[in-house]
């Protein structure tokens, strides 16, 4: 088994638990649940998994719902249940996912109810089980696809119970788990397991769980395979992390895979997307979050490319995932050379060095290839997070050399206005601005240029109705090195090294120093750029005529500049390399018009040398 999980990111809309989830082979979708304050909503959000991008479609015509349910195949999902202010609707949706089209089917001949378990076979589905005003459920019903009618079936007398785990495997249902009737004041949480067999229309009871009972998380199944993810445990608290296990049907048993990251969530939802399991939204308790992100997890090492002509051609894969890819180029994105079209790395990326690429300024960096770049921290790589609400903690970070911050992100989760402060290492506010915050992802214009330094600080001072923080930092994070140039050290909670706030995809850009107009920038005189000669704009170049010395009578002993502007004796050999025979044909100025007056000239001679002379007169 394959054993990483990937952070995708975000979707826009509110956090949630309970949302509807299912999926094609290209786009997953959420619908509806209830958000943090209780609130049933009704959003629908379409997620590519080739572009990994999200769009809001229209809202969900069955209104605003929290505890309901969806399966699909390729074409349709099946939507209904659950419940909303003022009932538990027994509403039944079909939704056509290349088009986004909605119809409502025959409703459902009995009690709506919440979080009931809902299985997809061939063309039939399978709705039981589930609540409604605190009673347990324990009938079983089938839903005819092409014939649009519901028939009861034989009942699941095994516990009547609500939350259940439940996937299909070779359109066989499976149920069990669970959370049963209170006896004697006692939860009851099964780690039971059972399967239905429709032909014979009977249950049949199979090995019980390994573990703990379990109630409240997510499930799916893939290549004659089953699999149950996160939730609560036997005391309906949160798992010990959010445990993902995998059925075998041949055997009757289960294997432990790799547990998603953060804490075990309460009601996520998740959908599978050619031989990745998607997991999102749901409620972590240990940090008291709820969830609107989105992580990706690789169910088997069977899958891979299976196109001999791609360049990512795997020959141990036999599934396709359709992830062959035929276009190579540098794929890091925080290098120079980054190619957003390729999809093979080549090994041709290029490591950005941040710094003064104008040789003749004082702070030139000849292993600079740019003065300018967006770097991170990125909130992706960072891991999960959610919404916070106050002033108080501040990100930490030195300079290395001079920088100027040119844009920062952030992360909202309404519109508001704020003030984001920079204070020095004497915490000295030496920065403070206003910006008006739209709703998601804001690039706002700080432009402001830091010197060397230690201690930095930057936070929010003032308002704060929520931005987005990682909770959930991996260990040894920090320090998070910005090119060499800033160095986020910590923040300033108590926990300096637990939490990421607010400040992401910072725009950098290293000023060169002004170049002193004061110097030679001649680069054919002899004292070009020559530290001796600072302040002085006068151009001195091999063979004029300087002074070398005084006779003892007084007169001036002249001689000329060689090449490093020394003055030495115009001897017979040196003026030899003058050749004073020579002779000027030509002199103009810097406009190369014929002068024969001006400040500047340059004299031409016969055998093609040039002479520049300042003041020649």
């Amino acid at each position: 088994m394959c054993q990483n999980w990937s952070f995708l990111g975000y979707y826009e809309g509110e956090s949630r638990h309970h949302p509807i989830t299912f999926s094609n082979d290209r786009y997953g979708f959420v619908i509806a649940g209830q958000n943090g304050q209780g609130e049933y909503l009704d959003d629908v959000y379409k997620y590519d998994s080739q572009l990994n991008t999200w769009e809001q479609l229209n809202n969900f015509p069955g209104g605003p719902r929290g505890y309901a349910y969806g399966v699909s195949n390729d074409q349709y999902g099946y939507v209904g249940f659950g419940s909303n202010e003022n009932n538990y609707p027994n509403d039944w949706w079909r939704y056509e996912m290349s088009t986004n089209t909605w119809l409502q089917l025959a409703d459902f001949p009995d009690l709506g109810r919440n979080h009931p378990a809902m299985i997809l076979t061939e063309e039939k589905i399978y709705v039981g089980l589930g609540s409604a005003d605190g009673e347990n459920f324990g009938d079983w019903w089938e839903y005819d696809i092409n014939n649009d009618n519901w028939t009861q079936k034989a009942n699941f007398n095994f516990g009547n119970r609500h939350h259940p785990f439940y996937f299909s495997i070779n359109n066989t249902p499976y149920v069990g788990f669970g959370h049963g009737d209170y006896i004697n004041d006692n939860i009851t949480i099964y780690n039971d397991f059972y399967k239905f067999n429709s032909n014979s229309n009977e249950w049949i009871q199979l090995n019980n769980f390994p573990s703990e009972g379990r109630v409240a998380g997510t499930q799916f199944s893939f290549a004659g395979k089953g699999y149950i993810l996160s939730g609560d445990g036997d005391d309906h608290g949160p798992l010990d992390s959010g445990e993902i296990w995998e059925y075998d049907p041949e055997f009757d048993n289960w294997t432990q895979l790799t547990s998603h990251p953060g804490g075990a969530r309460w009601a996520p939802g998740s959908f599978v997307i050619d031989c990745d399991v998607y997991l999102t939204s749901g409620y972590e308790a240990e940090t008291d979050t709820y969830y609107n992100d989105l992580f990706k997890y690789k169910i088997s090492s069977l899958c891979g490319c299976t196109n001999e002509d791609a360049l990512n051609f795997n020959v141990n894969a036999e599934i396709d995932d359709n992830s062959c890819c035929f276009i190579s180029g540098c794929t890091d994105s925080e290098a120079l050379n980054y190619d957003p079209e390729a999809c093979f790395d080549d090994n041709s990326c290029i490591d950005i060095v941040l710094g003064c690429n104008d040789q003749n300024s004082s702070n030139y960096n000849p292993d600079a290839n740019t003065s300018l770049t967006y770097t991170g921290p990125n909130y992706l790589e960072l891991g999960t997070g959610g919404y916070h609400y106050n002033d108080m903690w501040d990100m930490t970070f030195n300079c290395y050399e001079n920088v100027t911050i040119k844009t920062i992100d952030l992360i909202s989760e309404t519109e508001f206005t704020t003030q984001i402060e920079i204070l020095d290492n004497y915490n000295n506010q030496i920065f403070l601005k206003s910006f008006q915050l739209n709703q998601g992802l804001n690039e706002v214009n700080i432009n402001f240029e830091l010197n060397q330094g230690s201690n930095y600080k930057i936070g929010i001072n003032g308002d704060n109705q929520g931005l987005f923080r990682n909770n959930n930092l991996e260990e040894n994070t920090f320090p998070i090195n910005l090119h060499n140039v800033i160095e986020i050290t910590s923040n300033t909670t108590d926990s300096p090294y637990d939490y990421y706030y607010y400040f992401y995809n910072w725009q950098l850009e290293i000023n060169c120093d002004e170049i002193n107009q004061n110097e030679c920038n001649d680069e054919l005189a002899c004292n070009y750029l020559n530290p001796v000669y600072l302040n002085d704009s006068t151009c001195l170049y091999p063979f004029d005529e300087c002074v070398n010395g005084i006779e003892e009578s007084g007169e001036l002993i002249y001689g000329v500049y060689d090449e490093n502007c020394n003055c030495i004796i115009n001897d017979s050999n040196y003026t030899e390399q003058k050749n004073p025979l020579n002779k000027i044909i030509k002199k103009i100025n810097v406009l190369g018009k014929e002068k024969e007056n001006g400040n500047v000239l340059i004299y031409i001679y016969n055998d093609g040398n040039i002479k520049k002379v300042i003041n020649p007169n």
